[in-house]
């Protein structure tokens, strides 16, 4: 990773199957996408399951706030991987 990798615009789309069976996505930044895919055997099943965990909790957000939280657990999964160095290492 190079700290251009953490301030580029580019994101990673991943298709999910939303709490009504309808076709979504779920958008996050590229950095996390790539670190997910370096670190896990499957991150498209990672994002559904998190999706549907984060449905199941917290039933009462929107769907906004659902997408929030599964960026904020998949940020988080990013940062534990090996790969991963803070930005504030490359300054």
């Amino acid at each position: 990773m190079t700290a251009d990798d953490y301030l580029s615009d580019e994101k990673t789309i991943y298709s999910i199957t939303d709490e009504s069976g309808d076709r979504s996505s779920i958008t996050v930044e590229k950095w996390v996408g790539d670190l997910l895919q370096a670190d896990l055997r499957d991150v498209h099943a990672w994002i559904q399951a998190t999706y549907e965990r984060v449905s199941e909790k917290l039933p009462h957000l929107s769907r906004r706030q659902r997408g929030d939280a599964v960026r904020q657990v998949a940020c988080k999964e990013a940062e534990k991987c090996l790969l991963y160095v803070p930005l504030v290492d490359f300054l």
